[in-house]
């Protein structure tokens, strides 16, 4: 896959509101999760970590400029 297939396609999942509210519940239940509850911290932890990475990543795809060359 292109950089510039992976952007489109990136582009297309963030312009999905509905992804953008799943991935906001699903990163706020977990945090509700690791205030609240004593119980599957570390669950928790790694679905907010997920999320964050997903988005991490997400936005990742979005940038496709070329990388600078170091000056000599």
């Amino acid at each position: 896959m292109t950089p510039e297939e992976r952007k489109a396609l990136a582009e297309q999942l963030n312009a999905n509101p509905l992804l953008e509210g799943i991935l906001n519940d699903m990163e706020n239940s977990a945090i509700e999760v690791l205030i609240h509850e004593e119980h599957d911290r570390q669950g928790a932890q790694m679905r907010v970590r997920a999320v964050r990475t997903f988005r991490s990543d997400l936005a990742a795809a979005l940038n496709t400029r070329p990388k600078k060359a170091a000056p000599a």
